[in-house]
């Protein structure tokens, strides 16, 4: 693929301690910069740039949401009785930061 046809972008993602975000442009424009305005939080959508620092994983250990969304699953687990082999993680940043993290981490 020549570079004439190629697409460049350039991307931004703000992974904090509480909430997290991302923004995007590309060469050909690159002050025209793209963020998510609507995350999903619940029934509704959140007029947000940014979502909780949440991660969820399932029962096999693989990421299955992020974000409010992933709060929200959780909790619907929870009011199921349901939610006992799943993780949620929330403002793990400074963990991350401070620890190294292996497969076998319970915290």
């Amino acid at each position: 693929m020549d570079e004439s046809s190629s697409i460049f972008i350039s991307l931004a993602f703000d992974f904090g301690t509480t909430y997290s975000g991302y923004g995007f442009s590309f060469k050909s424009s690159p002050t025209d910069v793209n963020i998510n305005c609507n995350w999903y939080a619940g029934s509704g959508q959140l007029a947000s740039q940014k979502t909780s620092t949440s991660l969820l994983l399932d029962p096999d250990g693989k990421v299955n949401s992020f974000g409010f969304e992933a709060e929200d699953k959780y909790a619907n687990l929870a009011e199921e009785g349901i939610h006992h082999a799943w993780r949620l993680f929330r403002r793990f940043k400074m963990f991350l930061y401070n620890n190294p993290i292996t497969r076998e981490t319970s915290h």
